[in-house]
């Protein structure tokens, strides 16, 4: 198969981009003291691969960058990637304003676990909350095949950090996966995880995001955008980006 043609690369200033954020941050009475770790979720099913070969998922890092430049306290933004099944829940590293431009060709495309698989969204949002420490290792379906298989291995957990998930996606969650992806929200909700999720589904075709509208409907720390032109939605002004991105869910959370 022959590789996609590339996009020509964005023309950004993220300095600007993140002064236009904390204008509308600003406006929206968000304090500047307030902060909140990022990471970013990438879909890398087969159904997604021609976004990201031809470049269009390195320019959304780059527009998302941002908002890890401004709220992030290390002023970066962890990545993970995800297809179906838990081997595919994979942390890629971090990506900071100087490595943005074509991070997921340069570090994604045709390298990380499950890459062109199929979607499951659970096993990602696990890995997300062990990285930002509300969830220890043991408690994972994982932890507890790996207390079988090894004894009573100590169990793992991190320091607990206000979180910000961006989740991108092109598709519908596998119908097995509902209800593990459904429980794994529950659970952080009913443990008082300091986690927002922003769901974004990003597709032209008929994709209705049935699943992602249900999850934003359930849960008060999450949100979900759809966007039907990926292309055209990097291309738009910070303005614009922020003005989709921020919801009142979001900006209250924030607040909080």
């Amino acid at each position: 198969m022959s590789a996609s043609p590339s996009r020509p690369p964005l023309k950004l200033d993220l300095n600007k981009a993140a002064q236009s954020l904390r204008l509308s941050l600003d406006k929206a009475g968000v304090q500047t003291d307030i902060k909140a770790e990022l990471i970013f979720d990438i879909d890398v099913s087969g159904s997604f691969e021609h976004e990201h070969e031809e470049g269009t998922t390195s320019q959304l890092i780059e527009r998302l960058v941002p908002y890890g430049m401004v709220l992030d306290p290390d002023g970066a933004m962890d990545v993970f990637t995800f297809s179906n099944g838990p081997h595919s829940a994979h942390r890629v590293g971090t990506v900071t304003p100087e490595r943005a431009g074509g991070y997921i060709l340069r570090e994604v495309v045709d390298k990380v676990p499950g890459w062109k698989g199929g979607t499951t969204y659970s096993y990602v949002l696990e890995k997300n909350l062990q990285h930002f420490g509300w969830l220890e290792e043991s408690e994972t379906l994982l932890g507890m095949v790996s207390r079988f298989l090894g004894g009573s291995a100590p169990s793992r957990q991190r320091e607990k950090k206000r979180s910000i998930v961006i989740f991108v996606t092109d598709g519908e969650n596998d119908p097995s996966d509902e209800s593990r992806t459904m429980q794994v929200l529950r659970d952080s909700e009913a443990r008082g995880d300091n986690v927002y999720f922003l769901f974004i589904g990003a597709c032209e075709h008929t994709v209705e995001f049935k699943f992602l509208n249900r999850l934003a409907s359930t849960f008060r720390n999450t949100g979900v955008v759809i966007v039907r032109d990926l292309e055209a939605f990097v291309e738009q002004s910070d303005e614009a980006i922020s003005a989709q991105l921020l919801g009142q869910e979001l900006i209250s959370w924030l607040k909080k």
